[in-house]
């Protein structure tokens, strides 16, 4: 029998096309999907699965009159327990203590402005026993989280930890406590400080903004704890009548003016200074202290010398030698150059406050450690905005192929490979790049007209989702120029809906985790949440998906238009050519189809679909070879085949197995950059793809098989 049924108690079985056992987690996810109620018949896995969100990437599952949007296939990463995140109330918690309450509260988010706003999260575990690594900041704060964990750089995209470099600007988050007690947050793309609770009113939490005659509009803490901006807490009011309200309570109550007030003042301040923003408050004083003692030392002498015998042995202590004396004169007078705008500065606690007052940001990252130990991880989900601010200062984060069959040969690419190479570069952005200019075909597109119909959560990205229509993207997707064994030229991609798709699926996955809470829904995982057929929930997400895929195909052919005018231009002086077959497949996606004479819908999560006569794309990783096949219509895998390879090992552990003499060995022979920015991507962290191939001769045949000469990844 060419695949196995798992031996786990389910209402439905599964059957697993892997040829090898699954492992502990893996067994776990299975089991759960197979345990819900409308699931049909059996669920499927391909050769290539592995750990995913709610579902595994390469299992596909047949539902009756209901869809999971997490099953779709949006993969996160996470942070370990102890990560501090600050809430509205003023305090930071531990993410993981956030998990374990299970109730929604309130973080601060980035809007793709710039501007930090307020948004109701929830957490969860996410990951048991996951790889870590650690992100070392140049403010001294240290993070700890998965390699696939997406941080928000300065300019407002997105870049997994694992793929970070030193020196990378990353978007801050900084907070302060002013004199009167209230809590100030930095506008990065301003600069100005803003008082927080009008952060949270300015982002529709407290409701309208009202108005009250002849008063200006204020906003009354009624627990009277400045620093508690839960929504809940806050209460609009006119300021005449907010100053009338609290000189009443002064006239009724002595008790602010009492021994027992004060001393209760003092111990919040002593624990105010044991937060990491109280720290950071309370530090910032001290570094005044420090500049006045070095600018102005004969100043400071005398202000400090009635302060007794520690006051004076410390003086004593203070630069008494030459040595000391000119190594700190050496390091004040210092000029550094701001990399941002190129001005020179005086200090490095110059520099410090140049970079924070004048450009909003100080947050670099000094070094990238992968950690050995690995631990159960957590993250937050954030429906509007899909991001959050960590306490170190920092805020935290569908798919498809197409290939054509060129009249080319193998002898018209010699000696033009690299410059083909570098053309395809050019023109189509890779990574979190975006293309400056929106060309026609884009503007044309008939699926802007449905924009404004999609979930409220994304309406602020028409802009950017237009700019990023024929952009690859990043992770394991990629462009390349391949030979098929008849020395055929063949040209291949692999890219997805970009930002658009995972911002809709994020918002549709929160909608459903919120239906399930309201209904006390008993799922053995949350990201399993599903929308029942018929109510408007489900008609909403159903309209986005088929949306969403419709922009990453036609993603997929505003790419290949450019590629093959690179390609016609090296190789046929420019002249137009037409393909001699085409292959565009999607996977990540769910269709309503008929299995067994049912209507059901099919999720293929990591999955191709492969029915009788229909061609798919299998790529092996950079250097090996990539099938074009066709369907054999396999009922018992739901007419679905397997992505790709899959992969071995994680992007972190290939990094410190491989090294770069591995990779340009591994590679062969094709044209592509050969550095430790692709080395995650070097053939030996991915399954073999000869293998992964004889465990479904039984789903696909193949047409054609391809090596790569030209390869471009994300």
């Amino acid at each position: 029998m060419p695949y196995e049924k798992l031996e786990i108690s389910t209402p439905v079985p599964v059957l697993s096309w892997a040829n090898h056992a699954l492992g502990s987690d893996e067994t776990k996810m299975a089991k759960n999907v197979a345990s819900l109620p409308f699931v049909f018949k059996h669920v499927a896995l391909m050769p290539d699965v592995h750990l995913g969100k709610g579902a595994l990437v390469g299992s596909v599952v047949a539902t009756k009159e209901a869809i999971m949007p997490a099953a779709v296939g949006v993969d996160i990463g996470c942070f370990t327990g102890d990560t501090l995140v600050p809430l509205a109330d003023g305090k930071s918690y531990p993410i993981g203590e956030l998990a374990k309450a299970q109730q929604e509260f309130v973080v601060y988010s980035c809007t793709e402005t710039q501007r930090i706003v307020a948004a109701k999260a929830t957490a969860k575990l996410t990951r048991r026993n996951a790889e870590l690594l650690k992100v070392v900041l140049d403010n001294g704060e240290e993070i700890k989280c998965t390699p696939d964990h997406q941080l928000m750089l300065r300019n407002g995209t997105y870049q997994e930890a694992g793929d970070l470099k030193a020196g990378a600007s990353l978007m801050p988050f900084y907070s302060q406590v002013d004199k009167d007690g209230y809590i100030l947050i930095q506008q990065p793309y301003s600069g100005r400080w803003q008082k927080a609770h009008w952060v949270i009113a300015r982002s529709g939490l407290l409701g309208k903004v009202p108005s009250f005659n002849g008063q200006r509009t204020v906003i009354h803490h009624k627990n009277f704890e400045q620093a508690d901006n839960r929504p809940e807490n806050l209460e609009f009011m006119g300021d005449k009548d907010h100053s009338a309200y609290h000189r009443s309570l002064v006239d009724r109550n002595t008790h602010w003016q009492s021994l027992e007030f004060e001393e209760k003042r003092k111990q919040a301040i002593a624990a105010k200074a044991t937060t990491p923003d109280g720290y950071r408050y309370y530090s910032e004083r001290g570094t005044k202290h420090i500049l006045h003692m070095q600018e102005r030392p004969e100043h400071f002498r005398a202000s400090v010398s009635g302060n007794g015998a520690r006051g004076k042995q410390f003086l004593i202590q203070y630069n008494t030698s030459e040595k000391g004396r000119y190594k700190s004169k050496e390091i004040a007078n210092r000029i550094y150059i701001c990399e941002t705008c190129g001005d020179e500065v005086k200090s490095p606690i110059g520099l410090h406050n140049h970079r924070k007052n004048q450009h909003g940001y100080n947050h670099k990252v000094v070094e990238i450690i992968p950690l050995a130990e690995r631990e159960d991880v957590y993250c937050l989900t954030v429906p509007e905005y899909g991001n959050f601010a960590l306490s170190a200062g920092v805020f935290v984060h569908n798919c498809g192929m197409m290939a054509i069959k060129t009249p080319f040969t193998a002898d018209q690419l010699e000696g033009k490979l690299k410059q083909i190479r570098l053309d395809l570069e050019a023109a189509i952005p890779v990574g979190f790049n975006e293309n400056k200019d929106v060309e026609k075909a884009v503007l044309n597109w008939q699926g802007w007209r449905d924009f404004k119909e999609l979930h409220s959560g994304v309406k602020r990205l028409e802009s950017k989702a237009m700019k990023q229509m024929g952009s690859l993207g990043g992770g394991n997707h990629f462009i390349e120029v391949c030979l098929d064994t008849e020395n055929s030229v063949w040209l291949m991609l692999h890219s997805g809906s970009r930002n658009i798709g995972n911002m809709l699926a994020q918002n549709h996955i929160g909608t459903a985790k919120e239906l399930a809470k309201l209904a006390g829904d008993r799922l053995p995982d949350p990201d399993l949440a599903y929308f029942v057929a018929g109510t408007p929930e489900f008609a909403t997400y159903w309209h986005d998906l088929q949306w969403a895929q419709d922009y990453a195909r036609f993603n997929r052919d505003v790419m290949m238009a450019r590629f093959k005018r690179i390609v016609e231009k090296h190789l046929a002086g420019g002249k137009q050519t037409k393909p001699l077959l085409s292959v565009n497949c999607h996977h990540n996606y769910a269709e309503k189809e008929v299995h067994f004479g049912e209507d059901v819908y099919v999720t293929r999560k990591g999955a191709v679909r492969a029915r009788e006569e229909d061609y798919g794309i299998i790529p092996g990783s950079m250097g090996a070879k990539s099938f074009i096949v066709k369907g054999k219509g396999n009922a018992e895998s739901y007419c679905s085949c397997s992505h790709g390879a899959g992969r071995l090992m994680s992007r972190n552990k290939a990094k410190n197995i491989y090294t770069l003499d591995d990779l340009i060995q591994q590679t062969n022979g094709v044209e592509c950059r050969k550095d430790e920015g692709v080395l995650d991507e070097i053939p030996g962290a991915y399954k073999p793809i000869e293998q992964v191939m004889a465990n479904q001769a039984d789903l696909v045949e193949v047409v054609a098989t391809l090596k790569q000469v030209v390869c471009i990844k994300g």
